[in-house]
């Protein structure tokens, strides 16, 4: 590949012509860092509008939230935006760039060339500021802030990665970086997916999404190309670590949505019946699985056993 074309042909589902069209040409031409030299404009924040898809928020359909009115939604929806950029954040620069630093070492990889690994650095290191910026916006706009924290997803990920032996913690810091960047272009999609989002938020993921799926399809030819060069040994620690890893990454983050709800005024077990009400765990284990269908088709593809030790995971997935 020549002058940095992240694109991927074939290896996934893509997301419309634009989708397709930025696939086509250089990724100096189409990286939100080369193309985004001026943030959207912040318009006046409407009482009905929203900061988060309120689909992926079922608590926030709950009468005791109801009853608080529109205004504790949309105090709900910013704490669920404010959880999602910490969480991009510390994927990007804790998982992802840290896996790049290690993949740019692996000998006689050819799917993904060191151009593109450092244009994938060069767009998780843009992203955190961008999502900084946008934290100034919205702040100077909407008096919203959107403080930042840990993500409980990460940490649970990282912890993982940090248990095994050390000669392993490379591999594993890449399998995590797989993962997450073969299964975040839906959620992505997700969030801002309805139209009492406010605008800026849109435009917002609407860009991380675009480079996004450029990721997705790096790792895809990269893991098609890694995981066949593994020794049996090292092929048998990546299966058992994976879902462990995808399991890490998708489980909700209840005890966050419980701190969610206190904050717009519920108490302790008002805000634990809210979340035991709105939360299926049937329906849960069945977003995990569509959320997971990128990298579970992709280890299915190279022979590997994770994906149903994965679905059996999510199946019986209950809240803690």
């Amino acid at each position: 590949m020549t002058d940095t074309d992240l694109s991927g042909t074939g290896t996934h589902p893509r997301g419309g012509d634009d989708a397709r069209d930025h696939g086509q040409r250089p990724w100096r031409d189409v990286a939100a860092v080369a193309r985004c030299a001026t943030e959207a404009p912040f318009p006046p924040l409407r009482p009905d509008q929203l900061f988060f898809n309120v689909a992926l928020m079922p608590y926030a359909m709950h009468s005791l939230v109801c009853e608080r009115g529109q205004v504790a939604r949309q105090q709900l929806s910013a704490l669920r935006l404010t959880d999602y950029l910490n969480k991009t954040e510390r994927v990007e620069l804790h998982i992802v760039n840290r896996a790049v630093e290690q993949m740019l070492d692996i000998p006689g990889m050819t799917s993904v060339s060191r151009d593109d690994l450092l244009a994938i650095y060069t767009d998780e290191g843009f992203h955190t500021w961008m999502m900084e910026r946008f934290r100034a916006h919205l702040l100077s706009h909407t008096g919203y802030a959107l403080k930042q924290g840990a993500s409980l997803s990460v940490v649970r990920v990282l912890a993982l990665c940090e248990a095994v032996p050390a000669q392993r913690r490379g591999m594993s810091i890449v399998a995590a970086a797989s993962v997450t960047e073969t299964l975040i272009t839906g959620t992505l999609r997700r969030a801002a997916a309805c139209d009492d989002i406010y605008p800026p938020v849109r435009v917002l993921l609407a860009e991380h999404a675009a480079d996004e799926m450029r990721h997705q399809a790096a790792f895809v030819r990269f893991v098609s190309e890694w995981v066949p060069s593994l020794s049996p040994d090292e092929r048998a620690f990546l299966d058992a670590l994976l879902p462990d890893l995808m399991m890490a990454f998708l489980a909700p983050e209840l005890p966050a949505w419980r701190e969610h709800l206190c904050s717009i005024g519920l108490d302790a077990a008002e805000a634990d019946l809210v979340i035991h009400e709105s939360i299926d765990p049937l329906e849960v284990g069945v977003q995990m699985m569509e959320a997971a269908l990128v990298p579970r088709r992709l280890f299915e593809r190279l022979g590997m056993s994770c994906a149903e030790r994965f679905a059996q995971r999510a199946s019986r997935w209950r809240p803690p």
